[in-house]
């Protein structure tokens, strides 16, 4: 090989590893979106709990972004390229009629499901974004004002779960117990979002007499 055309083939290799470089992981391995996803996005998943729809495909999600260059651009209206509005997008695998009812929390009504839930991965049952008792309270601080439900003989009221001891929910095993322990956190049938009717026989739920 002539000095000249040993030049112009290491030049057209020098190009093709600069090419193959400058390609998004996706498309180099169209077989492999998500881990090219995860090159950068990992530490979006790698938390305690971690959101099913992550293990389907970011795509699932993310059906309208166009991820083929930095910053990610979004082919539609919708911010991050979602492929539906936040609730609807939920509801394609979520039962929308657990989230509906007689009595419905604020932030479920208004479709705001990632004012509770981070859609990634999280620390904290049930994908929350605290936890359970200071989310809670960050929204309804009153609820510690004075207290709750019950007096008794400390004046201390009945405990919200915001305790740095946590302690057991008794009728949701292997759950923490907070506000969620009582209330719906979704709808109810009943008023406040309560889970169990009135009265001393709610207590009766826990506190066996």
């Amino acid at each position: 090989m002539t000095p000249n055309r040993r030049l112009l083939a290491e030049l057209a290799l020098l190009f093709a590893l600069a090419l193959a470089h400058a390609l998004p992981a996706q498309a180099q391995s169209k077989g492999n979106d998500d881990k090219a996803c995860l090159d950068c996005h990992a530490p979006l998943v790698q938390k305690k709990v971690v959101h099913a729809a992550a293990h389907m495909s970011c795509a699932s999600c993310h059906a309208e972004l166009d991820a083929s260059s930095v910053p990610h651009r979004s082919k539609g209206k919708r911010l991050h390229g979602l492929s539906a509005e936040g609730p609807i997008l939920c509801a394609n695998c979520h039962d929308k009629q657990l989230f509906e009812g007689k009595v419905v929390h604020g932030p479920v009504a208004a479709g705001m499901c990632l004012g509770c839930h981070d859609p990634h991965a999280s620390e904290n049952i049930g994908l929350l974004t605290k936890r359970g008792a200071t989310l809670c309270l960050d929204c309804h601080p009153e609820v510690q004002k004075g207290p709750h439900l019950i007096a008794g003989f400390t004046r201390s009221g009945h405990p919200l779960g915001n305790d740095p001891k946590q302690v057991l929910d008794p009728l949701r095993p292997g759950k923490a117990f907070y506000c969620a322990g009582c209330h719906e956190p979704h709808r109810s049938r009943r008023p406040k979002l309560t889970r169990f009717d009135s009265g001393t026989a709610s207590c009766q739920n826990c506190h066996k007499m």
